[in-house]
């Protein structure tokens, strides 16, 4: 259970969240910067050269209660979790498409991996007859 203050749109300090996204974009580590009006800055890097893949992307961020969800201006993609403590977790669609799961923590230093386990925003349910 999430028992904490937590940043939304208008009402809390820039957060700083680092992610890995392993099925799309696996060895990447990108940077998101949330700033209380809603808006974010994305930054991404090689984990192994520390180089950037990207120019920074920006796009808007929303979040009621645990769920999040950040969606980028310049292209399709939106990540759709919940966010648990420090950490944020769900899924990557493109086009309206889940691509990937992804997870992120709270800071400046990205999670060791995500799990296997299906995501937290999963559309369809996994054990349907």
């Amino acid at each position: 259970v999430f028992c904490g203050p937590y940043p939304s749109p208008g009402k809390a300090a820039d957060a700083v969240w680092t992610a890995i996204i392993p099925d799309a974009f696996p060895n990447y580590v990108y940077t998101w910067r949330l700033s209380d009006d809603g808006l974010y800055r994305e930054d991404g890097r090689d984990d192994l050269t520390g180089k950037p893949i990207q120019p920074t992307l920006s796009g808007r961020w929303s979040r009621e209660g645990a769920h999040m969800w950040l969606r980028q201006d310049s292209l399709p993609f939106l990540f759709d979790g919940m966010v648990i403590g420090n950490l944020y977790g769900g899924t990557l669609y493109f086009n309206g498409v889940a691509r990937s799961r992804f997870c992120a923590a709270r800071g400046e230093t990205p999670p060791e991996r995500c799990a296997e386990a299906p995501s937290v925003a999963m559309e369809q349910p996994v054990n349907r007859p």
